[in-house]
């Protein structure tokens, strides 16, 4: 590590009158894996989605390996799975799934040994998205992230409504996607998910605080 895979420099972000973000600045190293913490409704899902290209910053720059970036390479570059569920639920997991990956031949090297597979979630792919379970559901938003191998994994809330099991699962799934070169940033309430990160931000008016999980903040 050492290298920054990607950078958001000043960033202001909020909705209407109401700032959220204020002057705020995070650098990704590339194959670390970050958190960031905070209160409910300290705005981390919207740095989550000005990272990852959905939302707007009103302010600020994005630089992706020293270049700036804008909002397509942005989505280029990231895979993000939100705390709301972006599946359709009308639809079966496969043909949810066939949206993200582009194709019937990626789904299905993905459910052969890869993602798909690993997550638990062949099973599931003929079942409509709408009958699954909230565990169920956040293994399909997390295989939707992880479609063409992202450079950067970016997931609000990742181990919400998942069962000891699947978290366990998900953990040797991102130390895999690391030692491949990608990059994890993530949120989470759970203290002892954060031991697997190397930084650890709390988002508190607006700004990120570099904790020290080692005792002392």
């Amino acid at each position: 590590m050492g290298k920054f895979i990607y950078q958001a420099l000043d960033i202001t972000a909020g909705y209407g009158k109401k700032i959220v973000l204020k002057d705020l600045s995070l650098d990704l190293e590339q194959g670390s894996c970050t958190f960031i913490i905070g209160a409910n409704g300290c705005g981390k899902s919207t740095l989550f989605s000005v990272l990852a290209g959905i939302k707007k910053a009103r302010s600020g720059k994005f630089l992706i390996e020293g270049k700036e970036a804008g909002e397509k390479q942005k989505q280029r570059m990231t895979g993000y799975a939100p705390q709301e569920s972006p599946l359709f639920f009308e639809l079966s997991v496969k043909d949810n799934l066939l949206l993200w990956y582009g194709g019937k031949e990626a789904v299905e090297t993905a459910a052969d040994g890869g993602i798909i597979e690993r997550l638990g979630l062949r099973e599931l792919l003929k079942k409509r998205a709408g009958t699954l379970s909230g565990g169920q559901l956040r293994r399909v938003c997390i295989a939707c992230a992880m479609a063409g191998n992202p450079r950067i994994l970016i997931m609000d809330e990742p181990g919400t409504a998942l069962d000891l099991e699947c978290k366990e699962i998900l953990q040797a799934c991102l130390r895999e996607y690391r030692k491949a070169g990608g990059t994890v940033l993530m949120s989470s309430h759970e203290k002892a998910d954060w031991e697997m990160g190397d930084h650890v931000y709390l988002l508190s008016d607006g700004k990120l605080q570099e904790k020290d999980m080692t005792g002392s903040s």
